[in-house]
């Protein structure tokens, strides 16, 4: 996939609308890169965009649109970034009257970057989102949506268009893959501090969206049963201690993070779980016999599953079951 933005020296596609001055020499301290109404792009880096252009000049000017005093970006946000660092006290730039359709000039933002790259996530949606802010009805917004290669499923899109509402760290944890598109919405029901927080733990434990659940299911039912927050939990002492030891492995760190927040959720059945493994261990099924307690230990009903391959194998064990009859073990973990 490539991933080149159009701001990366410069395939040029002559779609500004017929209603554009055309080209002008301007200050860059006439163009206000503080209005971000057509930013499509999620990129603020120029990298070596200055260097190229410096070389070889700007051979795709960006598109900008007046304003009552100065101009705003349409196309080409890097580009100014980079013209500006360079120094340069003039840049040549494709002027739009200010009376011109924003309709088609949220068209022209998004074609330009679309139609160069695959636009990730925070990008469809702020693709999206212009389309609805300018486009005359529901109909002209889906046939250009369709038109611009952007999703116009009726299951999907209402999802994906909330994405460049949400708090700045959750769009940020879909563009590093912390987090997919479902997290984020949960996410976004939180408070921004308390989102940032759990990217930044998903970040640390490397876990999926499963356990990515788990972990925010069990968050939130402790600090609504312990009238706390999700981030003073996070802070407690005994999960920081564990977050913060460098030399754990990552498997480890999740396994006691998750038994940690467990145990505080659930006492009781912790407590159960950690005296039948004890009392297990002392019965020494081995590797054939499989002791199953009842569901968080609720009821007396227990399960054995038994592996054998032939009729001598299934005597063994059936003498082995006896031995375990009789243990003490098997009354404490009955009782």
């Amino acid at each position: 996939m490539d991933s080149k933005s159009s701001d990366d020296q410069n395939v040029s596609q002559d779609t500004a609308p017929d209603h554009a001055v055309g080209y002008q020499t301007i200050s860059p301290v006439d163009i206000d890169s503080e209005d971000l109404t057509f930013r499509i792009t999620t990129r603020s880096d120029i990298e070596n965009l200055p260097g190229s252009i410096q070389k070889i000049g700007l051979i795709q000017p960006p598109v900008l649109i007046a304003k009552s005093a100065g101009y705003a970006i349409v196309c080409g946000f890097r580009r100014v970034a980079a013209c500006r660092k360079l120094g340069w006290t003039r840049i040549t730039a494709r002027i739009l009257e200010k009376t011109v359709d924003r309709f088609k000039t949220a068209q022209l933002s998004i074609a330009d970057n679309a139609f160069q790259r695959s636009l990730n996530l925070v990008e469809t949606s702020r693709a999206l989102k212009l389309l609805d802010d300018f486009g005359p009805d529901n109909q002209q917004r889906r046939e250009a949506a369709e038109a611009l290669g952007l999703p116009i499923s009726r299951s999907v899109t209402p999802e994906v268009k909330k994405i460049c509402r949400l708090p700045l760290p959750i769009q940020e944890g879909i563009l590093t893959n912390i987090i997919n598109l479902t997290m984020a919405l949960e996410l976004g029901g939180l408070d921004p501090t308390t989102a940032e927080g759990l990217v930044r733990l998903f970040d640390q434990l490397q876990v999926g969206l499963n356990k990515q659940r788990e972990l925010l299911l069990l968050l939130k039912e402790i600090a609504g049963r312990d009238d706390t927050s999700i981030p003073q939990l996070i802070a407690e002492k005994p999960l920081q201690e564990i977050l913060k030891n460098a030399e754990m492995d990552r498997a480890v760190q999740r396994q006691k993070v998750r038994s940690y927040l467990r145990q505080r959720r659930f006492p009781a059945i912790t407590k159960a779980e950690t005296d039948y493994r004890k009392w297990v261990r002392q019965l020494k099924l081995g590797n054939n016999i499989n002791l199953i307690p009842p569901k968080d230990f609720e009821g007396n009903t227990f399960s054995m599953t038994l592996r054998f391959n032939n009729r001598q194998d299934l005597s063994d064990l059936n003498k082995r079951i006896e031995k375990i009859i009789q243990h003490p073990a098997l009354g404490k973990i009955l009782d």
